[in-house]
Formats: C-alpha cells, sequence, structure tokens
C-alpha cells in the first residue's frame, strides 16, 4: 500500500509542472530513463520464472543469480527506481525527484527486511550477497548476513 503511494506521488511530481520549484528537464531523456527502468524490470522478472511473486517472502522456488541477478540482487527494485527518476528527469520538478528518493529509501528499508528472509530460506545467499551488488552491480555488496 505504502509503495503505491509513493508511485503515485512520483507521477503527482511529473504532473505538478505548475507547483514549486523546477530543475531542468529533458522530456527525451527522461522516456530514455523511463524505457531503460522498465527493460531492467521486465528482463528481471522473466529471470525469476516460478520465483516471481508479489510478496517479498521467498516462495521455496529456488535462488535466482542468473540473467539481471547475476548482476543485482534487486534488478527489478533497479529498474522501478529508474522508471520513477526517469520520470522526475522528464518532468524536471523538485516534487518528482523528491519522490524518487523516497521510492529509493522504501526500497533500501524493503530490501533489508526481504533479505533477512532470503538468508534463512537459501544457504547461498550470504555469499551471493557478499559478491553481488545490491541495485546496481559492484555496489552495496553485504557483508555479515544474518537471518
Amino acid at each position: 500500500m505504502f509503495q503505491g503511494i509513493l508511485f503515485l506521488g512520483v507521477g503527482a511530481g511529473a504532473l505538478a509542472t505548475g507547483v514549486g520549484p523546477r530543475l531542468p528537464a529533458s522530456l527525451w531523456g527522461g522516456i530514455g530513463v523511463v524505457a531503460l527502468g522498465v527493460a531492467v524490470l521486465l528482463w528481471a522478472a522473466s529471470n525469476l520464472g516460478s520465483a516471481l511473486t508479489p510478496l517479498p517472502l521467498p516462495n521455496g522456488a529456488g535462488l535466482t543469480a542468473h540473467g539481471a541477478y547475476r548482476w543485482a540482487r534487486h534488478p527489478i527494485y533497479s529498474g522501478v527506481i529508474l522508471a520513477c527518476l526517469g520520470a522526475a528527469i522528464g518532468a524536471g520538478t523538485v516534487l518528482a525527484y523528491a519522490a524518487t528518493l523516497a521510492v529509493a529509501v522504501f526500497f533500501e528499508v524493503k530490501t533489508r527486511l526481504e533479505e533477512r528472509w532470503l538468508v534463512g530460506a537459501y544457504d547461498g545467499y550470504a555469499a551471493y550477497a557478499a559478491r553481488t551488488g545490491k541495485f546496481v552491480p559492484g555496489i552495496g555488496q553485504r557483508r555479515n548476513l544474518r537471518p
């Protein structure tokens, strides 16, 4: 529910072109970043196969560490953040950028809880997290991850 409210905030920020301070905007740059984000999201979702679930709880389908998951532990969230950033770039409103930052912080907090469940469910998750970036390849590897 909270996640949906944040997405609405990004949309409202993108539509609120006459409200608050503005930053330089680039419609085509924003569209490109949105397209990249959607492509990453779809690629990652297709890599999950039967492990794809709307809930952050592991469903027992196994650890996915190939495709997009070879590069980042949470590439679906990366794609969503990129798409939100693209909307902010296209709109150029401070509100859209602030809402995008709120989405990123939300996913940071959500992944901390989710990773506790994953390390408890899959023996190899702690080692995977130690060598794989969180949202971006090479950035955010986890050490001492415990359930």
